[in-house]
């Protein structure tokens, strides 16, 4: 059966490099989507990006709290 088969052929489909760059950038696009939800939410974009991966996208009673610090997040937020 793998007789007359390139060794293409052989290893299956595999992606392109465009096709890898492209999910790549898909895949940030939708993260910084989600970690502007939570900016909105009173969290800086950077301290987003990482609540993305902790938490999700933000619920209705989560957000981000003033602290001298600076925002700090709280699953208690009225904002």
């Amino acid at each position: 059966m793998l007789r007359g088969m390139t060794e293409s052929e052989k290893r299956g489909w595999r992606p392109s490099r465009t096709v890898k760059i492209v999910a790549v950038l898909v895949v940030l696009i939708a993260w910084t989507a989600m970690a502007g939800q939570w900016a909105d939410k009173g969290c800086g974009l950077p301290r987003g990006y990482s609540l993305v991966v902790m938490h999700g996208t933000p619920d209705r009673s989560e957000g981000c709290e003033d602290e001298p610090s600076g925002p700090v997040y709280t699953d208690d937020y009225y904002g």
